[in-house]
């Protein structure tokens, strides 16, 4: 049975006792992973638990099958755990992240609604997707799509680990323990932008390329491309950053035309 804190409650023994506390009534507490090791072949996550060394297994991650492959993305980064055994003499602490997300998402599957905005963090950057934190540990997988509307910019060049962001809650299912979160606003990127003026020199990042036009991405409205006539002189490559000059922007008609300028290093 789950113990709560009493209100009030002052611990004497310091550090160790709010330890032994927090083993007994259950409660999990966030520790920072200082570091990965190997034991048996299998990572393990060493956390700083002030007077002891939390370990905690590939199984007690919360991270799946995908565990040793993603514990040392997590290195420097605060978890939430539970407090499972503790060794004195040792000065290690057998700790689940798993245990303390489990509960978490049950709490979540009960407050969250559909379409609510939420605070988010980023734990883990991948090519392709995100993995964040949407409270208490628990993890959910945001592809490309739903995390920005960018089509250039690579994903380690717009998050990194530890970023706080805002997310809406596109669907949940308990039956299936899934839940599912955009990062984008409903709103047409072509709505948001500021106003662009004849001649405005942006930066921009090549995103297309044929025999007839360039298309680039503005740095500063991503998601936002506009048109360009192929440079005379040299090559352009996908990805590469340019500056380019405003000829002309319609709002309404969605057109951005542009005059290449020069490359950006």
């Amino acid at each position: 049975m789950q113990l709560l804190k009493p209100e009030g409650l002052e611990y004497h023994g310091g550090a160790l006792d709010r330890l032994y506390d927090a083993m007994q009534r259950e409660y999990p507490i966030e520790a920072r992973i200082v570091r990965v090791t190997w034991e048996d072949n299998q990572p393990l996550w060493e956390l700083d638990l002030d007077v002891l060394r939390g370990l905690v297994p590939p199984s007690e991650t919360g991270l799946g099958d995908d565990a040793p492959f993603l514990m040392q993305r997590f290195t420097g980064q605060k978890v939430f755990v539970k407090v499972k055994g503790i060794d004195k003499n040792a000065g290690i602490a057998a700790c689940s992240r798993r245990e303390a997300i489990a509960d978490a998402r049950e709490k979540l599957f009960e407050i969250l609604q559909v379409g609510q905005k939420i605070d988010a963090v980023v734990k883990v950057v991948k090519p392709k997707q995100l993995l964040i934190d949407i409270g208490g540990g628990v993890l959910v997988s945001v592809p490309r799509v739903a995390a920005t509307r960018s089509r250039a910019l690579r994903m380690s060049e717009l998050f990194r680990p530890g970023q706080s962001v805002s997310v809406r809650v596109r669907a949940m299912d308990k039956n299936t323990d899934t839940i599912s979160v955009t990062m984008l606003n409903d709103n047409d990127p072509w709505e948001d932008v500021p106003e662009f003026r004849r001649g405005d020199s942006v930066a921009g990042v090549v995103v297309g390329i044929n025999k007839d036009f360039v298309m680039v991405e503005i740095m500063s409205a991503l998601g936002l491309v506009g048109i360009a006539s192929p440079p005379l002189y040299g090559n352009l490559r996908r990805g590469d950053k340019v500056r380019c000059v405003v000829a002309n922007f319609n709002r309404k008609n969605k057109k951005l035309s542009l005059r290449l300028r020069d490359t950006l290093a």
